[in-house]
């Protein structure tokens, strides 16, 4: 299936049990590799590992080589949560990090990095230097940055966002207590990002593990508002990267895959109008 002009789709990981007889065949056949078969219905993907420990040189270079049959599909790093959760910037830790992606870069396969901070961080002026600081230190990539509390949707951090080319991540998560609603905003002209979490507000802070935190599945209808966003970062950016993270049982894909299919349709519904 083709993509609409200018929009990119992409699970938020593919290391999953879950997705065994969902996502993946099973049982799989010979040498069968999960990320060259997402690589074929997939433009990008957003790797979640490199939250957990940072990954070795061999391993992304076997990213590289797993997806060198589509040699247009693309890779986010999710930045180590040290960075984004711990808020240390340890030198080797930085440098470790920056290393590990030269194998992406090297055969253009990085298409930025992503910076997810959790509903913790809230704004304020430290916080504020934290986020200048570490931008510092990844300014030769692309950098979205995921906030979850609404006190960072404010004018002066989206004018900062502009000035420094940061890539404002828009996101869909449940809509519990400060939580940053849906926004539809590209400070980037090179890039917008929406990041869909799904909508189970029961489990989402109920501390029972990320599978029940992400166990959700779009609508149709919500899909087909989520195309209206989709819709208004192509308006504002020359790409939009659409992730899925409601990865439970491979929703995520099948919801990225029916997004892909809605906005199709209007294409060419409006195509033959």
């Amino acid at each position: 299936m083709t993509n609409p002009e200018g929009v990119f789709f992409g699970p938020a990981g593919w290391s999953y049990a879950d997705w065994r007889g969902t996502v993946y065949p099973q049982p799989p056949p010979p040498r069968f590799n999960p990320l060259a078969f997402l690589a074929g219905q997939f433009g990008f993907i957003e790797v979640n590992t490199s939250f957990y420990r940072v990954p070795g040189l061999k391993l992304t270079q076997g990213w590289v080589e797993k997806t060198a049959g589509f040699p247009d599909f693309q890779f986010w790093i999710k930045l180590h949560q040290s960075f984004t959760h711990e808020r240390q910037l340890d030198p080797l830790m930085i440098d470790g990090f920056r290393e590990c992606l030269r194998p992406l870069e090297a055969a253009g396969k990085l298409s930025g990095l992503l910076a997810q901070f959790p509903y913790s961080f809230k704004r304020d002026e430290a916080n504020l230097a934290y986020l200048g600081e570490l931008a510092g230190h990844f300014r030769s990539w692309p950098l979205a940055v995921e906030f979850r509390h609404q006190s960072w949707l404010e004018d002066g951090v989206l004018a900062l966002f502009r000035e420094r080319g940061l890539i404002w991540a828009n996101i869909d998560q449940p809509q519990i207590g400060q939580s940053l609603a849906l926004t539809a905003l590209a400070t980037n002209p090179d890039a917008a990002y929406l990041r869909l979490h799904g909508r189970n507000a029961r489990d989402w802070f109920s501390g029972q593990g990320r599978d029940a935190r992400y166990d959700y599945s779009y609508s149709a209808s919500e899909l087909g508002r989520l195309g209206d966003v989709v819709a208004r970062l192509r308006e504002q950016a020359k790409k939009v990267f659409v992730s899925g993270n409601n990865h439970y049982k491979g929703a995520a894909v099948k919801n990225l895959l029916q997004l892909k299919e809605i906005l199709l349709g209007r294409r060419a519904a409006g195509r033959d109008q």
